[in-house]
Protein backbone atom coordinates (compact mmCIF):
# COMPACT_ATOMS: atom_id res chain seq x y z
CA UNK A 1 0.00 0.00 0.00
CA UNK A 2 1.32 3.40 -0.97
CA UNK A 3 0.84 6.25 1.51
CA UNK A 4 2.43 9.57 2.41
CA UNK A 5 3.63 12.47 0.31
CA UNK A 6 7.07 13.43 -0.95
CA UNK A 7 8.27 16.44 -2.88
CA UNK A 8 10.87 15.93 -5.63
CA UNK A 9 12.11 18.01 -8.51
CA UNK A 10 11.69 17.23 -12.20
CA UNK A 11 14.86 18.05 -14.12
CA UNK A 12 15.10 19.69 -17.54
CA UNK A 13 15.44 16.26 -19.21
CA UNK A 14 12.17 14.98 -17.71
CA UNK A 15 13.81 12.82 -15.05
CA UNK A 16 12.44 12.60 -11.54
CA UNK A 17 13.58 10.52 -8.59
CA UNK A 18 10.83 8.28 -7.26
CA UNK A 19 10.86 8.26 -3.44
CA UNK A 20 12.81 5.24 -2.18
CA UNK A 21 9.85 4.03 -0.10
CA UNK A 22 7.69 3.91 -3.23
CA UNK A 23 10.43 2.59 -5.50
CA UNK A 24 10.94 -0.43 -3.27
CA UNK A 25 7.25 -1.33 -3.58
CA UNK A 26 7.11 -0.70 -7.34
CA UNK A 27 9.75 -3.22 -8.30
CA UNK A 28 11.73 -2.88 -11.53
CA UNK A 29 9.18 -1.07 -13.69
CA UNK A 30 6.89 1.91 -13.14
CA UNK A 31 3.72 1.86 -15.24
CA UNK A 32 2.73 5.50 -15.73
CA UNK A 33 -0.42 6.96 -17.26
CA UNK A 34 -2.66 9.96 -16.81
CA UNK A 35 -5.22 10.17 -14.02
CA UNK A 36 -8.68 11.72 -14.14
CA UNK A 37 -7.66 14.15 -11.36
CA UNK A 38 -5.16 15.92 -13.63
CA UNK A 39 -2.08 14.19 -12.24
CA UNK A 40 -0.25 11.02 -13.26
CA UNK A 41 -0.90 7.51 -11.95
CA UNK A 42 2.04 5.24 -11.26
CA UNK A 43 1.45 1.51 -10.80
CA UNK A 44 3.69 -1.47 -10.19
CA UNK A 45 3.68 -3.98 -13.05
CA UNK A 46 1.75 -6.42 -10.86
CA UNK A 47 -0.93 -3.88 -9.92
CA UNK A 48 -1.22 -2.69 -13.51
CA UNK A 49 -1.97 -6.27 -14.58
CA UNK A 50 -4.91 -6.30 -12.14
CA UNK A 51 -6.11 -2.95 -13.52
CA UNK A 52 -5.74 -4.32 -17.05
CA UNK A 53 -7.95 -7.31 -16.18
CA UNK A 54 -10.53 -4.91 -14.75
CA UNK A 55 -10.52 -2.93 -17.99
CA UNK A 56 -10.83 -6.14 -20.04
CA UNK A 57 -13.89 -7.11 -17.99
CA UNK A 58 -15.80 -3.94 -18.92
CA UNK A 59 -18.33 -3.89 -21.75
CA UNK A 60 -16.48 -2.26 -24.66
CA UNK A 61 -19.76 -1.76 -26.50
CA UNK A 62 -20.35 1.16 -24.13
CA UNK A 63 -18.94 4.47 -25.27
CA UNK A 64 -17.86 5.48 -21.74
CA UNK A 65 -15.82 2.28 -21.42
CA UNK A 66 -14.09 2.88 -24.76
CA UNK A 67 -13.32 6.45 -23.74
CA UNK A 68 -11.88 5.29 -20.41
CA UNK A 69 -9.69 2.70 -22.13
CA UNK A 70 -8.47 5.29 -24.64
CA UNK A 71 -7.85 7.77 -21.83
CA UNK A 72 -5.74 5.35 -19.79
CA UNK A 73 -3.93 3.41 -22.51
CA UNK A 74 -3.16 6.06 -25.12
CA UNK A 75 -0.66 7.72 -22.80
CA UNK A 76 0.59 4.70 -20.85
CA UNK A 77 4.30 4.04 -20.52
CA UNK A 78 6.31 1.31 -18.83
CA UNK A 79 9.41 3.02 -17.50
CA UNK A 80 12.61 1.61 -16.03
CA UNK A 81 14.54 3.20 -13.20
CA UNK A 82 18.04 4.52 -13.80
CA UNK A 83 20.93 3.98 -11.36
CA UNK A 84 19.79 7.00 -9.29
CA UNK A 85 16.23 5.70 -8.93
CA UNK A 86 14.79 8.11 -11.47
CA UNK A 87 12.25 7.60 -14.22
CA UNK A 88 12.39 9.61 -17.42
CA UNK A 89 8.89 10.94 -18.12
CA UNK A 90 7.89 11.41 -21.76
CA UNK A 91 7.11 15.00 -22.72
CA UNK A 92 3.45 14.23 -23.34
CA UNK A 93 2.98 12.97 -19.77
CA UNK A 94 4.73 16.05 -18.38
CA UNK A 95 2.38 18.22 -20.44
CA UNK A 96 -0.78 16.26 -19.53
CA UNK A 97 -0.15 16.79 -15.81
CA UNK A 98 1.29 20.32 -16.20
CA UNK A 99 4.39 19.21 -14.34
CA UNK A 100 7.05 21.79 -13.69
CA UNK A 101 10.17 21.65 -11.56
CA UNK A 102 8.46 21.10 -8.19
CA UNK A 103 6.36 17.93 -8.04
CA UNK A 104 4.63 15.95 -5.30
CA UNK A 105 4.26 12.17 -5.08
CA UNK A 106 1.28 10.99 -3.02
CA UNK A 107 0.40 7.46 -2.04
CA UNK A 108 -3.10 6.33 -3.00
CA UNK A 109 -3.52 2.70 -1.86
CA UNK A 110 -2.40 0.59 -4.84
CA UNK A 111 -1.12 3.49 -6.94
CA UNK A 112 1.05 6.56 -6.63
CA UNK A 113 -0.10 9.93 -7.89
CA UNK A 114 2.38 12.46 -9.27
CA UNK A 115 1.16 16.05 -9.10
CA UNK A 116 2.54 19.43 -10.00
CA UNK A 117 3.19 21.32 -6.75
CA UNK A 118 0.47 23.82 -7.69
CA UNK A 119 -2.11 21.12 -8.45
CA UNK A 120 -1.32 19.32 -5.17
CA UNK A 121 -1.61 22.58 -3.21
CA UNK A 122 -5.06 23.08 -4.80
CA UNK A 123 -6.03 19.51 -3.95
CA UNK A 124 -4.96 19.94 -0.33
CA UNK A 125 -7.00 23.13 -0.14
CA UNK A 126 -9.99 21.23 -1.50
CA UNK A 127 -9.48 18.53 1.16
CA UNK A 128 -9.20 21.15 3.90
CA UNK A 129 -12.49 22.79 2.83
CA UNK A 130 -14.58 19.61 2.84
CA UNK A 131 -16.66 18.50 5.77
CA UNK A 132 -15.15 15.03 5.75
CA UNK A 133 -17.65 13.60 8.25
CA UNK A 134 -20.54 14.69 6.03
CA UNK A 135 -18.86 13.41 2.88
CA UNK A 136 -18.26 9.99 4.47
CA UNK A 137 -21.96 9.78 5.32
CA UNK A 138 -22.72 10.09 1.59
CA UNK A 139 -20.44 7.22 0.59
Amino acid sequence: MFSGQYQHNLDAKGRIAVPAKFRNELGDIAVVTRHVDGCLSIFSQQTWEIEEKRLYSLDRNKKAVRLLIDFKLSKLYKLNFDAQGRINLPTELIEVADLEKECVFTGALDEIKLWSKEAWDNREQQIENIDMAEMIEDL
